[in-house]
């Protein structure tokens, strides 16, 4: 149902009050506007600087006190004329310490004559908090406007580029596809908002085109900041800086083609999410930067420890409001990261962490917004059953420690990124000593272990060239150096102190892995093709297997 239905169906029902949350006041009076004319209603509204103004009617300038202007429109409303009465400022004046009380009475006072006496009005209050301290709660109703949809923002955008596109000193692209492409990108943002942005593209080079995305992301990262929850992550990462979970990946290449307007008239909808569950430093939180720069979406980071707050309610008000920011960012990827810490608070917290996972689960069931969410966790343990129900996510997948053609694709990404050329190592061999053939059944070296491996061999070769010690650059003793720190403690000799730092993590934590395979097996999708070369030990991997094909 639409807002303005389903506000007229309020006002009809003669609700007393009625307190509408938004920013967009210029909006939002040209709305209640065509309500009143279509309900047949005179509209007068009310501001602290201006008081009482009406097109049909001359109030005097003490109205601008609260108090006098409630009197007003109870002598108004018992002439039994429909009138909506919207007051725009009153919401901080009936909050106030020292005055609220009062205002709060004469308003409440004010409510309950519209219901018992028969008034024919309604009194709508206009603010951007849902939530008012006092008694007056009581008697409101409380209504989220919604943003601007695709047709509204669409319109606004056709409408700031008829003002310039016969200009001779600007250049402005009236193509569908750019009007198409500036529409998407500016879904979440308000008309205010939407007209800043274009502005500023205007001014800055004297274009306007589909280049201009840039400037409307900008403008997305500032409602970002403001919510203090959520956290904007920009990177140019790709896909393809990612070292195997092929399965994955390919899940995710289909999936981004479903967030345009032509998959939606095709009868396809957004997905509304994956979960990563699996070994630490196997490339999960790296996936879900990758996945909104593929997609050309904002990508936010949902900080769960920052949603618990220290008063009773701040919780569950911060996760509602971390995500009704989401949404209005769509389309993007909401990130969250080891998902488990943030509902493992079980008893000991009051319920509150109960209920922002109920708050979590019941959004992720209901929403309709194109937020891609994408979680991470570690521990499965910490998972509650509820969130693995089909419904919330559309997939679970396990990353599992890299095989053998991944550890070559992670091996052949970062030494690339350090500018040597790939021809003067033996990828192969680099492959079979980050696994099972020099770490024994099951152990091999993690991405993240990789990564460190060859950072470690880059200073092991700039140490080499600083202290004249021959070979001026990155070679395969470098690697062999930094891998024989890494075996098993038993069959080598090295400091005790140094025993923590080489053990590879597979080792040490041996026992958890296989635990988390077996669940895997069980609950999730293997992010990753088995190949020929992985052990041959069933233990080792985890998760369904599927075709590709």
């Amino acid at each position: 149902m639409k807002f303005v239905d389903e506000l007229q169906n309020y006002l009809k029902a003669r609700y007393p009050l009625i307190l509408i949350k938004s920013t967009e006041e210029d909006r939002l009076t040209m709305d209640l506007k065509l309500v009143a004319k279509t309900l047949g209603h005179d509209l007068i509204t009310w501001s602290i600087a201006s008081g009482l103004k009406s097109d049909n009617k001359q109030f005097d300038n003490g109205t601008v006190e609260p108090k006098k202007a409630i009197d007003t429109c109870e002598s108004i409303a018992k002439t039994d004329k429909p009138t909506i009465f919207v007051f725009y400022d009153i919401v901080p004046v009936i909050s106030s310490p020292q005055t609220g009380a009062i205002y709060q009475r004469r308003l409440k006072e004010f409510a309950l004559n519209i219901r018992t006496n028969g008034y024919r009005c309604n009194c709508i209050l206009v603010s951007s908090k849902s939530e008012i301290d006092g008694s007056i709660n009581s008697e409101i109703t409380v209504l989220d406007y919604p943003l601007p949809n695709r047709q509204e923002v669409s319109e606004q955008i056709s409408k700031f580029i008829n003002q310039y596109k016969g200009m001779k000193e600007v250049s402005v692209d009236t193509s569908t596809e750019t009007l198409s492409a500036l529409t998407s990108a500016s879904l979440g943002l308000t008309y205010a908002e939407i007209e800043n942005c274009l502005a500023r593209a205007l001014v800055e080079d004297h274009k306007l085109d589909i280049n201009d995305i840039k400037s409307i992301v900008n403008e997305k990262k500032q409602i970002i900041r403001k919510s203090g929850i959520l956290e904007y992550v920009e990177n140019k990462l790709s896909l393809e800086d990612v070292g195997g979970l092929t399965v994955l990946k390919r899940w995710l290449e289909l999936r981004g083609k479903t967030f345009s307007e032509d998959a939606k008239a095709f009868g396809l909808n957004p997905p509304k999410g994956v979960l990563l569950v699996g070994i630490p430093g196997c490339g999960k939180s790296l996936t879900a930067k990758c996945i909104a720069s593929a997609w050309s979406m904002p990508l936010l980071k949902l900080d769960m420890g920052k949603i618990f707050g220290k008063y009773v309610g701040d919780s569950e008000a911060n996760i509602r409001q971390a995500l009704k920011t989401a949404e209005a960012i769509a389309p993007c990827v909401l990130w969250i990261d080891e998902i488990e810490k943030g509902l493992s608070g079980g008893g000991s917290d009051g319920g509150t962490s109960s209920r922002v996972f109920g708050n979590i689960l019941t959004w992720m069931q209901d929403k309709t917004s194109p937020v891609f969410t994408f979680a991470t966790a570690n521990n499965i343990r910490n998972l509650p059953p509820e969130l693995l129900r089909k419904g919330r996510f559309d997939e679970i997948f396990f990353v599992d420690l890299p095989d053998f053609e991944e550890r070559k694709k992670i091996l052949e990404i970062h030494i690339g990124k350090s500018g040597r050329d790939l021809e003067n190592f033996d990828l192969d061999k680099l492959a079979t000593m980050s696994g099972e053939d020099n770490y024994g059944a099951n152990i091999r070296l993690a991405g993240a272990e990789i990564e460190a491996w060859v950072k470690d061999a880059l200073m092991e070769a700039y140490a080499r060239k600083t202290n004249g010690e021959g070979g001026a650059d990155l070679s395969m003793q470098d690697f062999e150096t930094v891998i024989k720190r890494m075996i098993p403690p038993m069959e080598r000799s090295i400091p005790p102190e140094m025993i923590a730092k080489v053990i590879p993590m597979a080792k040490m934590r041996q026992e958890d892995f296989k635990d988390l395979r077996d669940w895997a097996n069980e609950n999730a999708v293997s992010a990753s093709v088995s190949s020929a070369t992985t052990s041959n030990s069933n233990d080792s991997l985890g998760g369904r297997r599927i075709d590709l094909i």
